[in-house]
């Protein structure tokens, strides 16, 4: 059996949201009901798109809510603060990893309070860059409700550390046999070539879309834990020889002869 999820990331009021909408849309047409990672207070200047400020965006969350999508507490301000790689060891960047207990439970707190003044609903976190640690996951716990994790590579949902996991495997469409499998995009980024494959991905296979709270956690074992080592090794050398050969054809490009 095979089964799959779509997160989005990245939501917050300087977005373009005609990039979004169209992606609203698709999932509304066939009732899909998406993780939505919100940024509570972004103070990141790559997601400054729109300049000012979306009046109208809590009101916007708060009806994505209502539509049943998942809203997700995406870190607090998508601000990078170190390299540590945390849990995963996927970036080496983060918001979160490495930093004290108190400092990541005064973060996960203000986040929190930001949702609650907006009345919005979480019981989920996606940490920016997949990037946190143990104390993020104490912080969690302490000063929220939060109780389930969108991240992890191996193939189903399972148990860890107190949390449900919901793994996040691929950042495009793909069409697979067994399994869960979470496909994240970021709209601000996402391409027309990239959106059309979603579409036409969904059209053919909105019936094996799931929601979150329609999946079955199992406890994380140690066939799991090498499952999962594997895969984040795989890519780390994937995207390893992708920098490379982008900088050998760089290289190459501006020492041709005019």
């Amino acid at each position: 059996m095979v089964q799959y999820l779509i997160r989005l990331d990245d939501l917050c009021p300087t977005n373009n949201l005609s990039k979004w909408e169209r992606f609203f849309d698709l999932f509304d047409h066939y009732d899909i009901k998406p993780m939505i990672a919100v940024i509570p207070d972004n103070k990141d200047p790559g997601l400054n798109i729109c300049g000012d400020f979306n009046p109208v965006f809590w009101q916007l969350v708060r009806d994505l809510q209502k539509r049943n999508y998942f809203i997700a507490l995406h870190g607090f301000q998508h601000l990078y603060v170190n390299e540590n790689s945390g849990i995963l060891k996927l970036n080496k960047k983060s918001e979160f990893a490495g930093l004290s207990l108190p400092d990541q439970e005064l973060k996960i707190n203000s986040a929190v309070q930001i949702f609650t003044r907006e009345n919005i609903d979480s019981s989920m976190f996606i940490a920016p860059s997949h990037t946190f640690d143990r104390n993020t996951l104490i912080a969690l716990n302490k000063c929220s409700d939060i109780h389930t994790i969108s991240d992890g590579l191996i193939k189903h949902p399972y148990l860890k550390y107190g949390f449900s996991w919901i793994p996040v495997q691929l950042s495009e469409v793909e069409a697979k046999s067994s399994g869960t499998w979470t496909f994240n995009y970021h709209p601000e980024t996402c391409t027309d070539k990239a959106f059309e494959k979603v579409r036409d991905f969904i059209h053919k296979n909105h019936k094996l879309f799931v929601r979150p709270s329609d999946l079955t956690f199992k406890p994380y074992t140690s066939v799991d834990f090498i499952a999962e080592k594997y895969r984040i090794y795989r890519r780390l050398v994937r995207d390893f020889v992708k920098h490379n050969l982008l900088a050998c054809k760089t290289r190459f490009k501006y020492q041709q002869p005019l």
